[in-house]
């Protein structure tokens, strides 16, 4: 493979991962479109690469943002005023040594002799661009940038690129040059501190931009990442669609996940009978195999959900989960409450999710919280419908206002289950405090969980799939 062949292979990553859908023969007419024009004109590249890789609309403009990420190697030209005012502040020091200098001739710092200074910090007010990114091209490479994995590590890969380039000579200069008594030299310390600083943001930049080329070319893992580890109680409402399409994202993994377990489950035992019926045709030889059908009963999942205060953002997100689950869990009946419970499974019928999951939460989420009046007013309506098929998940915080905490009713619901899952959004030294009932809820739960985050959300619904498919 050519070194051209195997930058369009990188390039062709970044777009998979910008959710631009190429195919292996586009990836090939891609390679044969860049050997008949010619990788000189970026423009006329672009515009091959467009058409060849690129269907829709929207992938276009995609393809738009990661080729001018991906093929862009100006990283010292945002803004580009920046490192002439260096270079031109470097001349007046020179200047003012006595040493002239005009901006047509080559940029230096303030003649100290090739011991004192640092390579990096002649590079930085050379005012040269080129230099600069190739050199933070090659570091990058030094320090195998290619592996960074989570925008978390953006931290630790720009230092590591800095400290390749030569940060801690330019840092040892500057801390020298500042506790000099010569007034130039602190004009010259303080320059070096600039261009130290627009270094620092640059190579900041360029691996974020790396990040986005290598892992994660939409920007939604970032988003993703960002609130993985946030409280679902605390979230602000501007990150609600991204953790709703996130949300939807690991239902779907799940999904595949346990489509693949149970086609496996399905192939048990041959069936011989049929399996000798059906290839008469071919003198007997097994080419249609048939196996033994075993019915197996869809698990039957009943969810009340607590949508008062702090516990209805949580709420809004297992409705979400649950219900992006339609294909493994087609029975899911839904019931919320804070004063009075009410089946909302009917509004998850008529209107889209996120729509059935707000109109839920507003008519249901008024009035102060009494979970002894939910269990009862749920016993009455399905009671006689739950068996050992069924999984009961109540979401909630269990705070209730001094009120009876109908613990009996629970115990009803929980022996004619085949599992009553509690999910608390508080931590578990909290379950005892003030109001809350968690210890007498507790010997009826088969499983008692906190549920605060997507990750939660993901371990216990892929529980309850486990326990019921």
């Amino acid at each position: 493979m050519t070194a051209v062949d195997q930058t369009l292979g990188e390039f062709v990553s970044a777009l998979r991962k910008a959710e631009v859908d190429v195919s292996p023969a586009e990836t090939l007419d891609a390679m044969a479109a860049v050997d008949l024009i010619g990788l000189q004109d970026k423009q006329k590249l672009r515009r091959t690469l467009s058409i060849v890789l690129a269907k829709t609309p929207e992938e276009k403009a995609q393809f738009d943002i990661c080729f001018q990420r991906f093929f862009s190697f100006e990283h010292f030209e945002q803004p580009p005023e920046a490192l002439q005012r260096l270079r031109e502040d470097a001349l007046a020091i020179r200047t003012e040594q006595g040493g002239g200098g005009s901006l047509d001739a080559p940029a230096a710092r303030p003649r100290r002799g090739a011991a004192d200074g640092s390579p990096l910090g002649d590079l930085l007010v050379s005012g040269d661009a080129a230099a600069l990114s190739l050199a933070l091209a090659r570091a990058a490479q030094a320090v195998n940038l290619s592996q960074i994995r989570t925008l978390r590590e953006r931290g630790l890969f720009a230092h590591r690129i800095l400290v390749h380039m030569g940060i801690s000579r330019l840092e040892w200069e500057i801390d020298r040059l500042g506790r000099s008594e010569n007034p130039q030299d602190h004009a010259t310390a303080v320059l070096l501190t600039r261009a130290r600083a627009y270094l620092t943001e640059e190579v900041t930049r360029y691996v974020e931009n790396q990040y986005l080329n290598l892992v994660d070319g939409t920007g939604d893992r970032f988003i993703a990442e960002a609130v993985s580890q946030t409280r679902l109680s605390a979230m602000q409402v501007y990150y609600f669609d991204h953790i709703r399409e996130a949300v939807r994202k690991l239902a779907n993994r799940l999904i595949k996940k346990h489509a693949r377990r149970r086609k496996v489950q399905k192939r048990g035992q041959l069936d011989i009978r049929k399996t000798l019926r059906r290839n008469l045709a071919y003198e007997g030889t097994p080419f249609d195999l048939h196996w033994k059908q075993v019915k197996v009963e869809k698990p039957k999942i009943f969810v009340l959900c607590d949508v008062s205060g702090s516990v209805r953002n949580v709420a809004r997100f297992l409705l979400t989960f649950l219900y992006s689950l339609n294909e493994l869990l087609p029975r899911v009946r839904s019931f919320a409450f804070a004063g009075e419970l009410g089946e909302i499974t009917a509004l998850f019928e008529q209107y889209p999710l996120a729509e059935a999951i707000e109109m839920s939460l507003n008519d249901y989420g008024k009035g102060s919280t009494d979970y002894g009046l939910a269990f009862r007013q749920f016993a009455d309506l399905c009671l006689g419908e739950l068996d050992s098929r069924s999984t009961v998940i109540v979401l909630g915080d269990s705070r209730n206002n001094y009120y009876g905490n109908g613990a009996d009713v629970l115990k009803s619901v929980s022996e004619k289950t085949r599992q009553l899952i509690w999910l608390n959004p508080e931590p578990r030294a909290l379950w005892r405090e003030g109001d809350a009932e968690m210890p007498h809820y507790l010997p009826h739960c088969h499983v008692a969980e906190v549920c605060n985050s997507l990750k939660d959300l993901e371990r216990i619904v892929g529980q309850v799939l486990r326990t019921n498919l």
